[in-house]
């Protein structure tokens, strides 16, 4: 899927579109894909279409035109697009990007490895020169090693067992006229002249194919690879290198907020059950404590009776006080049987005044 970066020139407005259909319509009209709101832009300027692995742009016999890469590009003709091609409707831009490739490799490859390579890539390019010309090689048969360019002064290549053949073959399983290269859709593309043995690109029978750098091609069994340094665009696979590596230090600094984040939950959680069972341990403490205080009070204090015994008590106690004195006087009447009437009464007083003392003394003693 195409990624286009849409720039109005005038305003500097830029927005991106990531459209799925095969076709994508640029014009002035509501109905377009993409609109282009400006008198100056036709109704239905041009299109992207998709074709196979590939995007080709064309103009709609536009009012003002279309333009790839500054140049202006004929009307209902296809023009092969690249990744980093910059199309020109009046004053509004699109940038073509094709990411899948690239989007798909894992974030873990995107190391400074990669960005070495590119740097080795671009040095190999300088050296060959960016603009060389396309190129067929031949890797097997009497032919090997034979390898022609197509350049821009030639309208055509010309390809099999013909010694008049651009390149020449001589090989059984090649027809005289086997197959050609031509300038076609903004590439080269690969035909088939009704060969017998057939032409076939990166194992696939064709009739006519863009051919794209590093495509492998067969005629008959007969391999030739083919070459195009502008089909790599160096600049747009280091800014992508670029951009996912941001994306993958920007996406490891989420996750390491992430991380921390769920780090402070569980030890706020943990401190939290720490603190409730503390709570309850010291809860325990105190009420065993106070079971224990409880206990201590219970065993140290007298049993208290109630009042009826506290009567019965005092009553017993009485009637043996009174038993007990009753029983002396007895015994103390004998000895003063032959006294007057006053010393009886004297030793009667003393002996009263003895029985209050001991009834006193009983009952102190039973209280």
């Amino acid at each position: 899927m195409p990624r286009l970066t849409l720039k109005n020139l005038k305003t500097g407005e830029e927005r991106v579109l990531n459209l799925p259909q095969d076709v994508i319509t640029f014009g002035r009209t509501s109905d377009c894909d993409v609109e282009l709101a400006d008198k100056s832009v036709s109704r239905k300027h041009s299109e992207i279409v998709h074709e196979g692995d590939d995007y080709f742009l064309i103009d709609l016999k536009s009012g003002n035109g279309t333009f790839l890469n500054d140049k202006k590009i004929k009307p209902i003709e296809k023009h092969l697009l690249r990744p980093g091609d910059v199309i020109k409707i009046e004053h509004f831009e699109v940038y073509f990007s094709l990411l899948e490739d690239l989007l798909s490799r894992p974030v873990e490859e995107d190391t400074d490895t990669d960005i070495i390579e590119v740097k080795m890539i671009k040095k190999v390019l300088r050296a060959l020169g960016k603009d060389s010309a396309p190129s067929l090689e031949v890797l097997n048969g009497s032919a090997e090693g034979k390898k022609i360019f197509f350049t821009e002064d030639l309208k055509e290549v010309t390809m099999g067992r013909d010694p008049d053949s651009t390149l020449f073959i001589d090989e059984t399983v090649i027809s005289r006229h086997h197959a050609k290269l031509l300038h076609k859709w903004g590439g080269v593309v690969l035909q088939d002249l009704d060969s017998r043995n057939g032409c076939y690109v990166n194992n696939e029978k064709i009739n006519e194919k863009l051919l794209r750098d590093g495509d492998k091609v067969m005629l008959g069994t007969i391999k030739l690879i083919y070459r195009n340094p502008q089909d790599v665009n160096i600049e747009a696979i280091g800014q992508e290198i670029s951009r996912k590596k941001r994306e993958a230090a920007l996406r490891e600094s989420e996750l390491m907020e992430i991380a921390q984040r769920k780090k402070e939950e569980e030890e706020a959680k943990l401190q939290e059950e720490s603190l409730a069972l503390e709570e309850k341990n010291k809860a325990a403490l105190e009420e065993e404590a106070k079971a224990e205080a409880l206990s201590s009070e219970q065993s140290s204090s007298p049993p208290q009776s109630t009042g009826t015994e506290d009567v019965k008590n005092s009553a017993e106690t009485s009637s043996a006080a009174s038993q007990s004195t009753a029983a002396i006087l007895a015994k103390l009447q004998a000895p003063f049987e032959g006294m007057s009437l006053f010393e009886k009464s004297l030793v009667g007083v003393g002996l009263f005044v003895l029985m209050l003392a001991l009834i006193g003394v009983v009952t102190i003693l039973f209280k």
